[in-house]
Formats: C-alpha cells, structure tokens, sequence
C-alpha cells in the first residue's frame, strides 16, 4: 500500500492506496478541525432559515418528479440491475425508504467510500458542490457541523433531502437548488467537495478520462473557481484519469495527494485531495 504526492514537475508514476485502510496516523492527523469565522453569505438570512424549515417536512413525491421510484427486484431496469444488486453498498439504509433517479444509480459515492471521505474531509462547514442523491453530503453531516449541498438537478435535491432524512442527518445540511458556479461568490466554507458529473458509466470506455475535456464541466476550471473558496479541495474522479493532471492544476510546482480506491479488490475510483487536506507535506 503506497500513499503518493504528485507535484507538477515530477514524472508519473503508478501509485496505489487502498481508501478504506487509510494509515492510522493520517486518519489522527486530520481530525483537527478546519476553522473559518464566517460559514455562508448571511444576506439571504430569513431565506435560508426558511428553506431549512422546508427541508425537515416529509418528502412528498409528485407527477413533476416521476423519475423517483422506488425500484424492487421485479421492476428494475435491465442497465440497471448490476447496480440493484450492490444497493446496500450504495446505501447500507437502502430498505428503508431511499430513493435515487436514474442517474444516481450509477453515480452516487458508495457509502463505504463516502464514510472514508468524509472522516478525511473533517471540519466545520463543508460545500457538497454536486450532491446528486446526497450519498457523500449524509456522510458529511456525521462529521461535519454543516453541510452546503449544491445541484442543479431538483429531482436530486428531492432524492438527497428524502435519504438525508432517513440517515437522521437533515438538520445539518442545508440544500441549495442551484448553480455551483453561480453561487461561488457567495459561498465561504472550510473544505469543498467536487464530485461532478462524469458523464455516465461510459467513461469507462477511456482509456484515458481527461478531466478538461471528457464532463460536461471543465474539471480544471472548476478546481481553480473552487479556490476562490478555498485551497482545502477533495477532488473525486474516475478511476482512468492521470493523477498528472490533477497536479497539473496547482500549477507553481505545487502537489497533491492521489489515491486509488479499491472494494473487494476492484479499483472503483480515485479522489485527489489538496491544501490542509493532503496527509504529504510539500
């Protein structure tokens, strides 16, 4: 098990880390906490106290939001059953109520995976810029005193409220139905989270998935929109992208930190983790 620090000058080399058997010392190191005077633009105050109040009432599913059902095993899609069959894995709660559209079927962080992230990405306020189904964000509020949770997707935001309320976790995330890029101005927190799109279970077709070029985001200007808010940035990225290419976005020579993620010995993905996040010192 090797743990790498990728730089922007240095050749690539192939580096591998197991996530969910994170060294006992990094795990120590990084639950001291991230500290930041002012969590979120107040100036929508009675706003957002409102939504708040919003999102702890029961979820009620409409003809608006018909994507949202609730699979079995006699009704599941047929590209979707090799997900069916891992749900727990997805979500270890999945029985009791949750609830995902298509899309989240294949792209929400298992929650194993998720667990891990989240005790790495301690702190008080954390931004889930993408939040899909809110697999990532309800791992957040375990350790975190709150919980940004951005997409522009409703029916997810409906999906990530519903699985939230189920964890018992919904009191500490806030949900934003919007823009992540639009809201940068507003946004202060300690740690942001980027997860984006990855443009379907077809990236894995790549040989190589260019971060730049292969989403429907720019992933490198997404990074360096995202410092305006903060340099304490976890990166979560298919398991074909060049670890380069995420040190490559510092620039200056700067590093970060890459590891490889594996379940039941399959490599799944990696997450990149830069600022104070990084377990390597420069």
């Amino acid at each position: 098990m090797k743990r790498k620090n990728y730089s922007q000058k240095e050749t690539q080399e192939t580096q591998v880390l197991d996530l969910l058997d994170l060294p006992e010392k990094c795990a120590q190191d990084k639950k001291r906490r991230l500290l930041t005077e002012n969590n979120f633009d107040n100036s929508n105050e009675g706003e957002n106290n409102e939504e708040s109040k919003k999102s702890k009432k029961k979820i009620t599913i409409t003809d608006k939001h018909e994507r949202l059902i609730r699979y079995t095993s006699k009704n599941i899609p047929k590209m979707l059953k090799k997900y069916w069959i891992k749900r727990f894995d997805l979500f270890h709660n999945y029985d009791e109520g949750i609830l995902m559209d298509e899309e989240g079927w294949y792209s929400v962080t298992p929650e194993a995976i998720a667990t891990q992230i989240a005790e790495r990405c301690r702190c008080d306020v954390i931004i889930d810029a993408f939040c899909g189904v809110g697999g990532n964000a309800i791992q957040f509020a375990k350790t975190c005193q709150k919980v940004i949770a951005i997409d522009i997707d409703e029916t997810k935001i409906i999906c990530a409220k519903n699985n939230a309320q189920i964890y018992g976790v919904e009191d500490r995330i806030e949900f934003i139905l919007g823009d992540y890029f639009k809201l940068i101005p507003k946004l202060k927190a300690d740690v942001v989270f980027l997860s984006p799109p990855w443009g379907g279970p077809s990236y894995r077709e790549q040989k190589v998935f260019n971060l730049k070029t292969m989403m429907s985001i720019d992933g490198e200007k997404l990074y360096h929109e995202t410092t305006k808010i903060t340099n304490n940035i976890s990166y979560y990225i298919p398991r074909n992208t060049n670890p380069q290419q995420l040190a490559n976005f510092t620039g200056n020579g700067k590093t970060c930190e890459v590891q490889q993620i594996y379940m039941d010995e399959i490599f799944k993905a990696q997450v990149a983790y830069y600022g104070d996040l990084k377990c390597i010192d420069e």
